[in-house]
């Protein structure tokens, strides 16, 4: 009834969803029917396999050779209806397992396998093809029957189902890939997680009506969310989301922060959308600091109704040791005590060198920004131009240090001018009454120029910091040399 597309075994008066991947490998559907499943899983045993009818087939088939495997983290049975033969890898349906678990299994399935030549491993999950086959697979290559994951994942496929529509999802074929890897490269042995910072997300060709709200996650629970995060939780995803100054480009990041959490090894990405969510399993350690997902990557991306033609994900990380403190921000005190000592040295002084203390400022400024959602490097169309760029940076901090230097000279000479100024000021002032007023007007017009602002009302403070971050493409850049340069 359940086992739609999946091949089944019917013979010597048996009908059961399962299949011989190989002589020793066998997948098939959860078990049901007995009571120590619950009483759902009681009543499944109506439409999926009896678990009396499986006894009953390994008893006549395979007695006393065979060993259970099972994958369901939403589904136990008492492991003594099958002499005690039961071993759990459990992991969520429509979801990845660690790769420590792939490893595991393979390793448990093989010491089973090499004891006797007749002996079976049985695989399964709830409908016994997914999760099932993501294991098998990866099994068959850890047994070196297939020299590549795809060639393995074929293989299972065309085996378990008739259309050879078993293991489809992006993800976990992606593990199946990396695992791979593992064995290519690493002799099958797991690799230290490495540890990385997300710093957010570019949607490629994003048409308007995808504006997703973001969960990060690992195997222990939630690590990000922009529903509960301080900075986004009371905005509306139009409104955190922002566009790079090239078409078409949607940007998330929180700026002036290192990111939007650590990750380390294995990590899950959903966006909840109107339209449908979609999500993606990556692993930190078997992937680059930059990936670009397409539709096809994606988990249930498929099943939106409407088309997104060349939209693509791009995540960004970049290697975190945890003792990289978040970008500072322009200290408001330490300003307020520079603009303070700059009117001591005078007017004349801070006149002459207003222009280029403003557009240090602005240089200063724009540094302190999270610049790694910047375009504007790729918009220069080439590694020459920024070199040239680059050039003429460090000319202008070079000009900069000589006017700096001048500038102090400047300002001792004109300190001593304004000492003599004002004290033949202070000696005019009772014969003078307007000098009073002049000088209050003065001062307190000095003071509202140090003085900070009002701080915002806090309802509109994120929005009004994303869109003012939104209006600099400055914090569009990736800050790499290579950012954007195919395009």
């Amino acid at each position: 009834m359940v086992s739609q597309n999946k091949r089944r075994y019917q013979e010597g008066g048996f009908d059961l969803d399962m299949t011989y991947i190989t002589e020793n490998i066998i997948a098939m559907g959860f078990p049901a029917g007995d009571l120590s499943s619950g009483l759902f899983g009681y009543f499944e045993g109506f439409y999926r396999n009896h678990m009396e009818e499986v006894i009953r087939f390994f008893e006549m088939h395979h007695k006393g050779k065979y060993k259970v495997y099972n994958l369901c983290s939403e589904r136990l049975y008492d492991a003594s209806l099958f002499e005690g033969k039961v071993a759990c890898f459990p992991f969520d349906d429509h979801n990845c397992p660690p790769i420590q678990l792939v490893i595991s299994f393979c390793h448990s399935a093989y010491s089973w396998l090499k004891e006797d030549i007749e002996n079976v491993v049985v695989v399964h999950c709830k409908a016994g093809k997914a999760r099932t086959g993501l294991m098998i697979s990866s099994l068959l290559l850890y047994l070196k029957f297939f020299p590549t994951a795809e060639e393995s994942i074929e293989y299972y496929n065309q085996k378990r189902c008739v259309d050879g529509k078993g293991l489809i999802l992006p993800s976990q074929i992606r593990y199946v890939k990396y695992f791979e890897r593992i064995l290519t490269y690493f002799n099958g042995e797991n690799q230290p997680p490495r540890r990385c910072m997300l710093r957010g997300f570019r949607l490629h060709r994003c048409p308007y009506w995808i504006r997703p709200s973001i969960t990060v996650s690992n195997h222990n629970g939630v690590l990000f969310t922009t529903k509960k995060h301080p900075r986004t939780k009371e905005l509306m995803p139009e409104d955190f989301w922002f566009s790079a100054p090239k078409k078409g480009i949607m940007v998330f990041a929180l700026p002036g922060e290192p990111g939007l959490t650590e990750v380390a090894g294995d990590f899950k990405i959903q966006f909840h959308d109107r339209q449908g969510d979609f999500y993606c399993w990556l692993n930190t350690t078997m992937m680059e600091n930059r990936v670009t997902l397409n539709p096809t990557d994606l988990d249930d991306f498929d099943k939106r109704k409407l088309p997104s033609p060349g939209f693509q994900v791009e995540v960004v990380l970049v290697d975190y040791d945890g003792s990289q403190p978040p970008k500072p921000k322009p200290d408001a005190a330490s300003t307020d005590q520079k603009s303070e000592a700059d009117s001591s040295t005078g007017t004349v002084a801070k006149g002459n060198n207003a222009s280029s203390a403003e557009v240090s400022n602005k240089e200063s400024a724009r540094n302190d920004k999270d610049d790694v959602f910047s375009d504007s490097e790729a918009e220069d169309g080439s590694s020459k131009g920024r070199r040239e760029k680059v050039s003429r940076n460090v000319e202008g901090t070079t000009n900069a240090a000589k006017e700096t230097s001048s500038v102090q000279k400047e300002a001792s000479a004109a300190a001593s001018r304004i000492e003599k100024v004002s004290i033949t000021s202070e000696q005019g002032s009772a014969r003078t009454p307007d000098a009073a007023p002049l000088k209050s007007g003065v001062s307190s017009k000095s003071s509202s120029t140090t003085a900070p602002p009002p701080p915002p009302a806090a309802a509109d403070s994120s929005m009004s910091e994303f869109k003012a971050i939104a209006a600099d493409a400055s914090v569009f850049s990736f800050g790499d040399e290579d950012d954007y340069e195919s395009e």
